[in-house]
């Protein structure tokens, strides 16, 4: 019985990481809530469940059109080198 315990503890924790690196959450993070699950499922398990973000948190990265480089959000001017890309649409200008 506590060899079904420990596979199903084990079972659990696997799904924690991997649902935590899912989710965006650095590796560290992902083995912390691993091994809590593993070792106090009672209590870290219900806590990852309501703590976890619903969606996973993809960055949407934008390529300049003069550099090539990728910038993430919507700036008036690229990051990397500095050229004008506020109001750049992909269509063609």
């Amino acid at each position: 019985m506590r060899f079904i315990g420990l596979l199903i503890a084990a079972a659990v924790a696997v799904w924690v990481y991997m649902d935590a690196k899912s989710k965006g959450y650095k590796t560290i993070s992902a083995v912390g809530w691993m091994l809590g699950a593993f070792l106090l499922m009672i209590v870290f398990l219900p806590l990852y469940l309501f703590t976890r973000p619903r969606q996973s948190q993809v960055e949407i990265l934008t390529p300049c059109k003069y550099c090539g480089r990728h910038y993430e959000g919507s700036p008036a001017y690229c990051p990397n080198c500095g050229h004008k890309v506020e109001g750049y649409s992909f269509n063609g200008e």
